[in-house]
């Protein structure tokens, strides 16, 4: 196996990303020498992992925008992002990746309700939307937007808060309202 930096600069981040987006539609993982290729073309420093997190970080902020563009259309009013909601709905996605499954029902924390009780999100009302191999966040809310009950989800105007996780290619909202 190569050895390689684990810096990298800005550069770097945009050869990652596109690494990581034609790795993740392919259903591979990001390769050592693309890895090194990422590592060595920068300047600035940031480490493989921080450009896996913001690459996340920036699709999840994206769903939201767009989401809330969606309600403020239909003349409802945006969802504000809860922290940990938002954790959750991030820890289920990396759940389905690492796990396997596509599923509102995990075999590790059980309905999305269940995860809610277990990271004490209280709510009145609740409900989850999840996608999966959409390579953009443009992607994923048009075809949840194309779906009934998904849409139903994000103009549902008891809903208040939201929370959105991405990992790899595995997309998860979840909404509350109190």
């Amino acid at each position: 196996m190569k050895k390689w930096s684990t810096k990298i600069g800005m550069s770097g981040l945009l050869v990652a990303a596109l690494a990581l987006a034609l790795t993740t539609a392919q259903g591979g993982g990001l390769g050592t020498d693309t890895a090194h290729a990422a590592a060595v073309s920068g300047v600035k420093s940031k480490s493989l992992a921080a450009v896996y997190a913001q690459i996340q970080t920036q699709n999840a902020s994206k769903v939201v925008a767009l989401v809330n563009k969606e309600r403020k259309d239909a003349g409802l009013k945006p969802l504000m992002v809860h922290t940990n909601l938002t954790k959750m709905a991030k820890t289920k996605a990396i759940d389905m990746f690492k796990t396997g499954y596509f599923s509102h029902t995990s075999p590790n924390y059980g309905s999305p309700f269940d995860m809610m009780d277990s990271s004490n999100i209280t709510y009145l009302y609740a409900g989850e939307n999840i996608g999966k191999g959409q390579r953009s966040a443009e992607e994923v809310v048009k075809d949840w937007m194309d779906s009934p009950g998904h849409k139903a989800n994000i103009l549902n105007p008891k809903y208040k808060l939201i929370g959105v996780g991405y990992y790899n290619g595995y997309w998860v909202q979840e909404f509350i309202g109190k």
